[in-house]
């Protein structure tokens, strides 16, 4: 193999090699003898030692060493003056493989693919970049790898781009995979709606869309006792309130629980019906149901990812218990524009739901997905719940700073480099990468990318009325 550098020093499981050849560059995979490591950092040196100044030298974290199918950890330092050579395609395959495999891309400067390891989906995974960086296409390629493998998607989508995406790479690459659309508040032609039945709402559930006070939670307890059956709206309940006793329940509780609810039923109108969506229903192997709220309200949209969350968690606990209206898949939920939800200032409950399964969700088969460009203005113990990591291009130092806090599995020279990365490549570090970590170019998913504007709009005519001109 073509020797592209040599080993300058090395100490514990860092080595520093004189760079020998243009090819070597951050995030290069190299062998030194049996050993593999991948270049963390890169700079420009003077040292005696290697005879000459302002020498190009590349920091390598070494990982180990093929052996039984796997890799094993370094024990002693690298030897000085040891011969290094490119990685090629076949070590990759045998280093990055295992038993099942997803892929995002390529390993970045190679044709080799870099492998994930899909059983540590429910250890939960964060997708974080500045905006344009390509991580809606990541989540893309991401989606599609896990539905291949029959894992269930939902994917909670805030700007309505995720049916194009899918869409376009379920036929590109013929994958028989089943994709459903359901819009929240706004009907459109095609597409089914989501609607949360207001019948199986317990007092508790109501905190998905309105903050109750103990007292207000405690009279509408009473009020949904007072329906037999489990056959009525929300106007329904609003007309009970009129019927309770100011001996039970003071006169100002009252008047806040119905006008809590009032307000709840104009701001969620086309959301509750008397039977609902049935979530059970929609978590099917091949399938990824696509929840579209690019045209809901905010408060709309955090009421739903709330209310989703939890039912998804609670139904995984039931089916794990053996109890009735079970969820009978392990799943991936997936939230866009993750610091909406999620957001550590955010009193809303769907920051505590989306908690919930960051902290409880790998026990009954829920795995997490969340994708931001706000990094800092994600929950960090939603954060440090994801043990994988995808970083594509990040300038913002407070985002720089959030992801350090929160992710042990990145160092802080992975953190620098993240602005030098281009639009489709990334970082990924974390439970699914079997080495420590790896530079990625993403696949291209086919959909054309608006690079620029064309401000070419058409003056509008104008008639001469009198003095005055009209269009």
């Amino acid at each position: 193999m073509e020797t592209v550098g040599m080993v300058v020093s090395s100490k514990g499981r860092e080595a520093d090699i004189l760079v020998q050849d243009n090819r070597v560059e951050t995030g290069s995979i190299l062998r030194i003898g049996d050993f593999y490591g991948i270049v963390a950092h890169m700079r420009y040196r003077e040292d005696e030692k290697i005879g000459s100044k302002q020498k190009l030298i590349a920091n390598v974290q070494v990982f180990g060493k093929l052996g039984n199918n796997r890799l094993l950890k370094i024990k002693k330092p690298i030897q000085p003056y040891a011969e290094v050579c490119l990685a090629s395609e076949k070590d990759l395959g045998d280093m990055l493989s295992g038993e099942r495999n997803i892929s995002l891309g390529n390993v970045y400067g190679t044709k080799a693919r870099a492998f994930l390891d899909p059983n540590e989906y429910d250890r939960h995974t964060a997708i974080l970049a500045s905006t344009g960086a390509g991580k809606s296409y990541t989540a893309a390629n991401l989606i599609k790898e896990f539905l291949s493998l029959s894992l269930p998607v939902i994917v909670v989508d805030t700007h309505g781009e995720y049916q194009r995406l899918l869409s376009h790479l379920v036929k590109e690459e013929n994958i028989d995979i089943d994709l459903e659309v359901y819009t929240v508040k706004y009907p459109r032609k095609g597409f089914r709606e989501l609607k949360i039945p207001v019948s199986i709402l317990s007092p508790e559930d109501f905190n998905h869309f309105i903050q109750l006070t103990e007292p207000q939670k405690t009279a509408l307890e009473t009020v949904l006792d007072k329906f037999e059956g489990g056959d009525y709206l929300l106007q329904d309940i609003i007309d009970k309130t009129e019927g309770l006793s100011q001996k039970d329940f003071h006169e100002g509780t009252i008047r806040a629980l119905k006008r809590k609810l009032v307000s709840l039923e104009r701001g969620f109108r086309n959301v509750f019906d008397r039977y609902g969506t049935d979530i059970a229903g929609i978590v099917k192997p091949y399938q990824v149901t696509i929840i579209d709220a690019s045209y809901a309200p905010q408060g709309v949209r955090q009421s739903v990812v709330s209310y989703l969350a939890s039912e998804l968690l609670e139904g995984r606990i039931r089916e794990k218990n053996e109890m009735s209206n079970p969820i009978n898949y392990e799943l991936l939920f997936v939230v866009e524009e993750a610091h909406n939800y999620a957001s550590s200032k955010l009193s809303h409950s769907c920051r505590y739901q989306l908690q919930r399964i960051a902290s409880e969700g790998r026990k009954f088969g829920v795995g997490l997905c969340v994708i931001s460009q706000k990094p800092s203005k994600i929950d960090e113990e939603i954060l440090s719940q994801c043990n994988t990591g995808i970083y594509m291009h990040i300038t913002n130092p407070n985002d720089k700073d959030h992801i350090r806090r929160s992710f042990e599995s990145i160092n802080d020279e992975i953190i620098r480099d993240l602005d030098s990365l281009d639009v489709g490549e990334c970082i990924i570090a974390g439970a699914m990468n079997r080495i420590p970590f790896l530079m990625c170019s993403v696949d291209d998913v086919g959909v054309k990318r608006e690079h620029r504007r064309k401000f070419d709009y058409e003056r509008e005519d104008k008639v001469q009325v009198a003095s005055s001109g009209y269009v």
